[in-house]
């Protein structure tokens, strides 16, 4: 292992936890991104997003409270794609990590609990 390599919880160089030291090269990360592809399927990835918010709910992983928190905010999410304001930011790169970061933005740390169990990783 070279010394830009850390090992992760699981072992091997992509553990949990970070997998290297240091942050992403700015060329693998514009190579990584695919927001300027898929940022047509806005409506799709909010339609899913929504689906799961009522999915995880039915299994008791969050709230009811929660699950209307997440579809309110994927609401506004989904107006600002419809009006032309939404804005992509630097860090996008595809639909779901924009659609994510902006619903945390308007409804704080519950934006983030759309991610649980959706992570090939999880």
């Amino acid at each position: 292992m070279n010394t830009n390599e850390t090992k992760g919880a699981r072992g091997g160089l992509f553990g949990a936890g970070g997998r290297f030291k240091g942050g992403t090269d700015p060329i693998m990360e514009k190579f990584n991104e695919s927001i300027n592809f898929d940022k047509r399927m806005w409506d799709q990835d909010i339609r899913g997003s929504i689906a799961y918010a009522k999915g995880i709910a039915k299994a008791g992983i969050i709230t009811t409270d929660e699950e209307a928190s997440l579809i309110n905010g994927l609401g506004q999410v989904r107006e600002e794609w419809y009006n032309g304001t939404f804005v992509l930011k630097p860090g996008d790169e595809d639909i779901h990590t924009a659609n994510e970061r902006r619903l945390t933005e308007l409804i704080g740390p519950v934006g983030g609990k759309l991610h649980t169990g959706r992570s090939r990783n999880d």
